[in-house]
């Protein structure tokens, strides 16, 4: 199985949850509302509060110049021209007599644009044997304009607060989420690599188990064969060689390793078997031969037929020899 992990299908970034983000703007939004409700109430509040002082301040002037002046003509030209200098801008101010029965006023100053006519303020005074009546009234715009200015100022300056708030919310959820797909995907990368290595682990108890069958099966072939079974170096000497040896020859195998097996090999016949191992490396085919072999006691030979097979790889070319040797009942006259 391919263990390569870069084929897998990668679920694609994750969403950032938007809730966080959408709580500050709402919440931020509601407040900067309130705020900004509450700032102009204030401000109207402190509006209407410097208005009544103006008006406050405009009946103490007027109260002075009546108890200080006595004759009416020079009283009302001075009170005028003092009124006059000291009446602020969006104040209009009008001072009537209650002793005449007549809608015209003595004193009218100011010129309100857009007169508040709800708010205007009224003060009775009685000074020297005579009433008046001292009216004011303000611009609707010198109340309201500072109100609408602070009141924008606030919501204003909130949205900002809370539009930063919110981007910086934003982006470490989406930081957030990122790191979360990063957990995620090397979460997905390591059970998959894990059922992976398992998948492995469980081919590779497989291919022991069948390699084991392999060599088992072929263990007892040999051995049912009653050949006598061997691997052969270059040189040709014993690598490996079958049990069987000691059934046919009476020679421990053991006894036998790194030894020529030419040495197995009668005299006679030693130059024929040199022959076929050179005849089955030239031809890399499957070469035979019958030879006697030497047996345990030295007056005794057992004739066999060997069969030899070229071992060889396409990089160091001849490795060895694999070769059977299989007694003939009936024996061999070479």
């Amino acid at each position: 199985m391919d263990s390569d992990l870069s084929d897998i299908p990668y679920p694609g970034p994750r969403r950032p949850g938007l809730w966080g983000p959408a709580v500050i703007l709402v919440c931020g939004v509601i407040l900067s509302l309130l705020t900004a409700r509450l700032a102009s109430d204030m401000a109207h509040q402190l509006a209407h509060q410097r208005y009544q002082a103006l008006h406050q301040s405009l009946v103490s002037q007027v109260v002075i110049h009546l108890a200080r002046l006595s004759q009416e003509d020079e009283q009302l030209q001075e009170l005028r021209a003092s009124l006059a200098t000291g009446l602020q801008d969006g104040i209009s101010l009008r001072i009537d007599t209650l002793e005449r029965h007549t809608k015209k006023p003595l004193i009218q100053l100011g010129s309100s644009r857009h007169p508040a006519g709800n708010d205007a303020l009224r003060t009775e005074l009685q000074t020297n044997g005579r009433h008046w009546m001292v009216t004011t009234w303000p611009d609707t715009r010198m109340l309201a304009s500072p109100a609408r200015r602070l009141g924008w100022l606030a919501a204003a300056s909130g949205v900002m607060v809370t539009t930063v708030a919110m981007l910086l919310a934003l982006t470490l959820c989406r930081q957030a989420a990122r790191k979360d797909d990063s957990a995620h995907r090397l979460a997905e990368l390591n059970r998959i690599a894990d059922q992976r290595i398992t998948n492995l682990q469980v081919e590779k108890n497989v291919l022991r188990q069948a390699l084991n069958d392999s060599e088992s099966r072929s263990r007892d072939l040999v051995t049912l064969s009653g050949a006598i079974v061997s691997e052969l170096d270059e040189q040709g000497q014993i690598g490996f060689i079958s049990a069987q040896v000691a059934d046919v020859l009476g020679l421990a195998p053991s006894d036998l390793v790194n030894r020529p097996f030419s040495e197995l090999v009668a005299e006679p016949d030693r130059e024929r078997f040199d022959q076929c191992l050179a005849a089955a490396r030239q031809e890399a085919t499957l070469a035979r031969v019958d030879v006697n072999l030497l047996h345990r006691s030295a007056e005794q030979t057992v004739p066999v037929v060997v069969r030899v097979m070229v071992l060889k790889d396409p990089i160091h070319g001849v490795r060895g020899f694999r070769l059977s040797a299989l007694k003939i009942a009936n024996g061999y006259n070479g």
